[in-house]
């Protein structure tokens, strides 16, 4: 067979080629033609229509290019029907022309972005889709706090904490010694902690911040809660000071000497479960959140030990 005559036959077999690969990996048309979806900061699911469906979700990646992972720490990717769990939403493919996202409340206080990395099944084709979800403005408010007492709650002995200062008077009077008011508990503070099983701080569901703030548990009595009179913040891990704060001791101080205090303050703990209720203006969605809280707190300390020793060349 002559050249010439081959040519056509060429021709034809890679236009009937080409056309067989285009067709099989679609590269003439997208899978989507949503390129960005803006979602609101609340609890939302938006549906994105598909004109093919011969897609799977290859990835899930940040901006910066990092890889998202599902709830289990794998990378996220869909191949067929099913649903794959993120740490603020998840994607669901229930059908074969739709890709359905669904986002919680995102209350981090700054838009969430994401890119769906989409591809056919051998990766010679692939597109984006970019989600984007505004902050929440309508925030959680506290409707009510109840406390109980169940097993193992109560008000116990958890030890001790050092406390200590040195002091050098160096005054050229001539006393021998003076006397000197010590704070022992001045930054011994109360420390508590609401204890619950959320994946995020619920602090963060409440801009403002008197519109967290409960009632704390100052004593237990006779199996009844007394409470303090000032409210604290509804937080993991919150402390203030307490109420021995200005009780101080007197002790003498050796002039022209190293005086060195020290004590050991003696600590408690309350513990308390409780249900912590939420509601959101204009809408009836209650969240009913349950767990313990734990106090921390100082309620006396021992006799303070007193000990004098020379100065040193640096002091």
């Amino acid at each position: 067979m002559k050249l010439t005559d081959a040519l056509p036959t060429l021709l034809l077999f890679t236009v009937i080629l080409f056309c067989g690969t285009a067709c099989e990996d679609g590269n003439d048309e997208r899978f989507s033609f949503t390129e960005e979806v803006r979602i609101e900061g609340d609890l939302n699911t938006i549906e994105i229509p598909m004109t093919r469906t011969n897609w799977i979700v290859a990835s899930v990646t940040y901006f910066d290019g990092g890889i998202m992972t599902d709830e289990y720490g794998y990378p996220v990717r869909l191949e067929g029907m099913g649903t794959v769990r993120f740490h603020w939403g998840s994607i669901i493919r229930d059908k074969s022309n739709a890709l359905t996202i669904q986002v919680d409340d995102n209350f981090e206080g700054r838009e969430r972005t994401m890119i769906i990395n989409l591809s056919t099944a051998k990766g010679l084709y692939s597109e984006q889709i970019v989600i984007r979800q505004e902050p929440c403005t309508n925030f959680y408010q506290i409707e009510s706090l109840v406390y109980t007492l169940e097993e193992g709650d109560g008000i116990k002995e958890i030890g001790t904490q050092p406390w200590g200062i040195n002091w050098i008077d160096k005054s050229t009077d001539n006393e021998e010694t003076r006397p000197i008011n010590l704070f022992p508990f001045y930054n011994a503070y109360v420390i508590y902690n609401f204890e619950y099983e959320v994946s995020e701080p619920l602090q963060n569901w409440f801009p403002q911040e008197e519109s967290n703030h409960v009632q704390i548990p100052k004593d237990i009595v006779n199996g009844k809660i007394i409470f303090e009179e000032e409210k604290r913040p509804f937080t993991y891990r919150g402390l203030y000071y307490n109420e021995l704060r200005e009780v101080s001791f007197q002790k003498d101080m050796v002039n022209q000497k190293k005086n060195s205090y020290r004590a050991d303050i003696y600590y408690k703990r309350l513990s308390a479960h409780y249900t912590l209720t939420l509601t959101r203006p204009g809408s009836n969605t209650k969240k009913v959140i349950q767990g313990k809280l734990l106090k921390d707190y100082p309620y006396d300390c021992s006799p303070i030990r007193h000990e004098v020793s020379d100065l040193t060349g640096d002091e």
